[in-house]
């Protein structure tokens, strides 16, 4: 983590901080099968929890280039090629690849944009009963999550828990979502 915050990938602030919040996501959810972690970046929160669920496979998505080098020499580094792949590509074309779509029943996402965006591109992965763990900011945005475009997606708040808050995917996502690559940040469903 040291190396991905001198490399511009990871906020400022001891690692420590970092790898604490992580530990948020593991107290919302129980261990996943398959999990993604959605603009992984630096690996926060996907490497660390990889690491603590050692019998989930994971793919760690990012569309930037040296973050996802930097990923690929992290899973190597940390020996976790047999269970943990680096996919670089956006959100809105991964979400609609065999393999990638409706597979996973755990997504994690920290910082990878507005709610409406997290929500739309990250459901894609989702396989029904999957939840979406996204962190939250430390004050409570009571309308964030409360909007009718979830129902379009598909998915339900499950509330807040701690830092993190945690949506399930309850019915299939229709074929419409998500929208082309960059649609969702310019015109949000909410």
């Amino acid at each position: 983590m040291e190396r991905a915050q001198g490399r511009g990938f990871l906020g400022p602030g001891p690692v420590n901080e970092h790898l604490e919040h992580a530990k948020g996501f593991l107290a919302a959810v129980d261990a996943p099968s398959r999990a993604l972690d959605l603009g992984s970046g630096a690996g926060i929160p996907g490497l660390a929890l990889a690491l603590t669920w050692a019998a989930s496979t994971w793919v760690l998505l990012d569309a930037g280039a040296r973050r996802a080098a930097h990923l690929e020499e992290a899973v190597a580094d940390l020996d976790l090629g047999s269970r943990v792949t680096v996919v670089r590509e956006r959100a809105e074309v991964a979400a609609r690849e065999d393999g990638l779509r409706a597979a996973f029943d755990l997504v994690v996402a920290r910082s990878f944009g507005p709610a409406a965006v997290t929500a739309e591109c990250a459901s894609g992965f989702l396989c029904v009963g999957g939840l979406l763990v996204v962190s939250e900011p430390p004050e409570d945005v009571a309308d964030r999550w409360a909007s009718p475009g979830l129902a379009s997606l598909g998915l339900a708040d499950r509330g807040r828990r701690g830092a993190v808050r945690v949506l399930e995917q309850v019915e299939p996502l229709s074929e419409r979502y998500p929208r082309r690559v960059g649609i969702p940040m310019k015109r949000p469903l909410w």
